[in-house]
């Protein structure tokens, strides 16, 4: 499966990118997850959420979009 990744913020400083695009055989948002921070291990230290076409889901959630949006720490009131 191709799937397009966009960081966010500190996500981008984090691992140099603004985007790139992977194929990967992976069946969850939460094994994407993990997969990315094996990349880049650095993405460990933040508590980000992942968007998966525009709908931030839950790393239990099948991993069927192709466009992931990766947001950092969100904070204000």
């Amino acid at each position: 499966m191709e799937i397009k990744l966009r960081y966010f913020g500190q996500l981008q400083e984090l691992t140099g990118k603004s985007e790139e695009v992977f194929t990967v055989s992976l069946d969850t948002v939460g094994a994407l997850r993990q997969y990315l921070i094996e990349r880049y291990p650095k993405l460990d230290e933040l508590n980000f959420k992942m968007a998966q076409d525009n709908k931030i889901n839950s790393d239990s959630s099948p991993l069927n979009g192709s466009l992931i949006d990766l947001l950092p720490p969100f904070s204000g009131g």
